[in-house]
């Protein structure tokens, strides 16, 4: 790893800094045009900063005590498809409300018969004149109870092999035809995740984004940067406490004089510090420009149980106390209630999801084996087969 992180008298940062110094209680729209929230993106959406400046960015947004707009599926995944693969009607309409986090998006790529076989989807989007005619069944669909927008993978062309004849669509989650059903999970907090239904819903054939059959591909790429993104040391998503907070907390509660604890505690400490450190050699890659590869896969595969491991020892420590409401372990580390993975309690009961969400500890051992590996490919006899065949 060649890292040399970019210091106080680095000749980009007075400007940025003095940006935030004049505007100390900027809106999502100031900061969107200013080009913050995404500034790797060309202008005048970013700033086609590289990596060094994005980090300046980020630690300048810190200090100046600023949150960016929080809309993770436009940020993380989605919306920068629309820069390569969307019109440039497209980018006026959908990009600068959702940089601006004035218009949530969500994903609408889970069905319940495809478990995490994303290509066997059975949603199918059939062209009627000007428009397609969406019918279908979606679930685990975060934010969709929010969402303004919905990044849609439909089948257009049944007759050829699975993965061969998806598309995808900007639609209005608001549109005629669409129901929306909560999944209430254990966290008691409100629900993330939700089941949509497709009733005969008709999408402008000008919100295809790219082409027909294109979709697999989009998706695939919207996925990895995910994984990258949910990569980070937090133990919900990349979010939320962290190691060394574990640590610190349990140091604080005198939990560490317990031997056999103490060392489970080094271990998941050590475990953080492994991911800490595969962040930054990403970093050094893009630094450095080098061509990524499918390491987002690695770093989920390792984060997430990571995470568990970090709440559930965090409650272990409380003993039965722990399984009661609003105990928290650490009396230090409270958060300040913007963030509820900030919350050990809410991260704890929702830990079970993370070795789920945004593919499965299997799939991606499976893309480790593939990919790194060199490990033969799984059998898939449907994967040159027509879908309507499969189906029948």
């Amino acid at each position: 790893m060649d890292l040399e992180l970019p210091g106080e008298d680095h000749p980009k940062r007075p400007a940025i800094r003095a940006w935030f110094e004049a505007h100390p209680r900027p809106s999502g729209r100031d900061l969107a045009q200013a080009g913050f929230v995404v500034p790797h993106w060309p202008t005048p959406w970013g700033l086609a900063a590289d990596a060094e400046v994005q980090l300046i960015v980020d630690q300048e947004m810190k200090r100046a005590g600023v949150s960016p707009p929080r809309n993770p599926v436009a940020v993380n995944n989605c919306a920068q498809s629309l820069l390569t693969h969307g019109t440039e009607a497209h980018r006026e309409r959908f990009l600068w409300p959702a940089l601006a986090g004035e218009e949530i998006w969500c994903m609408l790529f889970s069905e319940p018969s495809g478990g995490s076989d994303l290509g066997a989807l059975r949603t199918v989007a059939r062209r009627d004149g000007d428009h397609y005619v969406v019918k279908g069944h979606k679930i685990w669909t975060s934010l969709a109870h929010k969402a303004t927008v919905g990044i849609l993978v439909a089948r257009t062309q049944p007759d050829l092999p699975k993965h061969q004849g998806l598309s995808q669509f900007l639609l209005d989650m608001d549109s005629p035809g669409i129901t929306i059903r909560p999944i209430i999970d254990m966290s008691a907090h409100e629900n993330e995740y939700n089941e949509v239904f497709l009733d005969e819903v008709r999408i402008p054939a000008d919100r295809l984004l790219g082409k027909e059959g294109e979709g697999w591909a989009l998706s695939m790429t919207q996925l990895q940067t995910e994984r990258v993104a949910l990569s980070r040391p937090g133990a919900i998503w990349g979010h939320g406490p962290s190691a060394r907070e574990l640590v610190e907390g349990l140091a604080e509660i005198g939990a560490l004089d317990d031997g056999a604890l103490r060392d489970e505690a080094a271990q998941i400490y050590v475990e953080g510090e492994i991911l800490r450190l595969l962040a930054y050699r990403a970093l050094s890659d893009r630094m450095n420009a080098r061509t990524p590869g499918p390491e987002g896969a690695i770093h989920k595969m390792l984060a997430a149980p990571h995470g568990q491991r970090v709440v559930e020892l965090a409650k272990r420590a409380q003993g039965p106390r722990g399984m009661t409401a609003g105990e928290r372990p650490f009396p230090s580390q409270l958060g300040d209630g913007t963030d509820p993975y900030d919350d050990w309690d809410h991260a704890f009961w929702f830990s079970p999801a993370v070795t789920l969400g945004v593919g499965t500890q299997e799939i991606l051992k499976n893309v480790v084996a593939e990919r790194v590996l060199g490990l033969p490919r799984d059998v898939d006899p449907t994967a040159r087969t027509p879908w309507s065949e499969t189906k029948r």
